[in-house]
């Protein structure tokens, strides 16, 4: 693992893709490196040992992901029942029909749900534990549901939801890539499903 200064005569940025998210300070860029040498001091930590080291960051940086998505997740919802609250539509308001209080309790089940694993598996992180399977798991299920919530928010709101005055239809952009970003959803169920044949076998 090393670092690459952005003038280094190997190192060149083909292009700037556009993406569905839009939220990261300068984007998505596609880079190509032809004969780039650095120096010693560009290396981090032992040469040879890159790949390791991405492995110990992984576990923590995923809940940090998961803990800060979870946290639109949870503004999102805010918004959707402030506006559920107030909206009428069949003689009551949004928040009188059951559909809506449906919608309004999966979200808040899930969301719980998704905090305990974020707990436990930081935990364990916290007690020296890898905890791999655990933050496979969090990673998840968590993005999944910050998906989910956001998706249930837009719907209450309606054409609040999709347009741009509230932040809705951000939050539903910026956080599809969630379920892609650090590993995407179906390497980690791959993962966790080797994990768990494995310990079967083992007993």
């Amino acid at each position: 693992m090393f670092l690459v200064d952005a003038d280094n005569p190997g190192f060149r940025i083909v292009r700037h893709v556009p993406t569905l998210d839009l939220g990261w300070p300068g984007g998505h860029a596609e880079v190509e490196f032809e004969n780039c040498e650095v120096s010693d001091d560009a290396v981090l930590g032992a040469a040879g040992e890159g790949f390791e080291y991405a492995q110990v960051r992984l576990g923590p940086a995923r809940l940090t992901h998961c803990m800060r998505w979870l946290g639109a997740a949870r503004r999102a919802l805010e918004y959707a029942v402030k506006y559920a609250r107030v909206r009428e539509s069949f003689g009551k308001t949004l928040s009188e029909h059951q559909a809506v209080q449906f919608m309004v309790a999966d979200s808040e089940i899930e969301m719980h749900a998704a905090r305990l694993m974020i707990w436990h598996a930081a935990w364990l992180l916290d007690n020296g534990e890898k905890a791999r399977h655990e933050t496979s798991m969090a990673k998840v299920f968590v993005a999944e549901t910050v998906n989910r919530v956001i998706d249930r928010a837009v719907q209450i709101c309606g054409a609040h939801g999709i347009a741009e005055d509230w932040p809705l239809a951000m939050l539903y952009r910026e956080h599809r890539a969630f379920r892609i970003y650090d590993g995407p959803s179906e390497v980690h169920r791959m993962s966790v499903g080797r994990r768990v044949f494995r310990r079967m076998t083992q007993a």
